[in-house]
């Protein structure tokens, strides 16, 4: 009984299916450092479960515990899930040396988003990726390392790439021109259904080449991308694109807005 006489409850003998469905509204975070740390029983299922852990979502780290904490912890999620990681989500933590640990462990992955991430290499993401042989959506947010030929080494390792971001706050490319990235995408990433480009460097060869290629593209998103002119070539080239987003475009719902300037609308 509870001490103000009414019914209590064992929460460690609740039957696994019920709480397993109630871990999985649980963030991996959560999950790993709360609710495992609870009982034996809650530890044992939290061990024994890995589809708990087959979407690991640590994208919110900001200011919330030490690059080496996070990192940590984002190798115990991998281990727990035993192969069965289908996403990855994570932010400025996540080094060469993680990314490889991931590869290694999550073959069957199929979306990875990394942002901000400083320390993760052309070399290094190029390696991993060999290990991602099914994935179908990788996000690149102003991580400011990669850039030049890493769109042909992520093309060539990952051919059933569906859906490819490849963001940047700025960059001399952005303003002088540079179609390094846009060949290595249409080059390599023929299946490509969604793309998003946000303060690239392409000009408007570029995008003809990645149209001419990529011939599933649904939706393409080329917001503050200045060196685009919008002519009637490649207006008529764009006619097929469901979903368009140019260059003056608002960037008002896009997640990392805030980390561009207070200057943009």
């Amino acid at each position: 009984m509870a001490e103000d006489g009414g019914e209590s409850r064992d929460w460690a003998e609740m039957p696994s299916d019920a709480l397993a469905a109630m871990f999985g509204k649980l963030d991996v975070v959560d999950l790993l450092m709360g609710a495992r740390q609870v009982c034996r029983p809650w530890r044992q299922l939290a061990a024994t479960n890995p589809t708990l852990w087959s979407r690991v979502d640590m994208s919110y780290q900001f200011d919330v515990t030490e690059n080496e904490e996070a990192e940590a912890m984002a190798r115990a999620v991998v281990d727990l899930a035993a192969g069965t990681t289908e996403a990855f989500w994570a932010n400025s933590f996540v080094t060469d040396d993680l990314l490889l640990y991931v590869s290694v462990r999550a073959s069957s992955l199929k979306s990875l988003k990394l942002s901000l991430c400083l320390d993760v290499s052309n070399e290094g993401i190029a390696e991993a990726m060999k290990g991602f042989p099914q994935l179908e959506e990788l996000d690149i947010t102003f991580c400011s390392s990669l850039y030049g030929d890493v769109c042909q080494s992520i093309g060539k390792a990952s051919p059933q790439l569906k859906c490819f971001r490849l963001n940047r706050i700025g960059s001399v490319q952005m303003y002088y021109g540079d179609d390094t990235e846009a060949l290595g995408i249409a080059n390599n990433m023929p299946e490509l259904q969604e793309l998003q480009l946000i303060s690239n460097g392409l000009t408007n060869n570029g995008l003809i080449s990645i149209l001419d290629h990529c011939l599933h593209l649904e939706s393409v998103d080329i917001r503050r991308c200045y060196n685009i002119q919008m002519d009637d070539a490649l207006k008529s080239k764009c006619a097929r694109i469901k979903n368009l987003r140019l260059p003056g475009d608002s960037i008002s719902d896009f997640k990392y807005r805030a980390f561009i300037g207070s200057s943009v609308v």
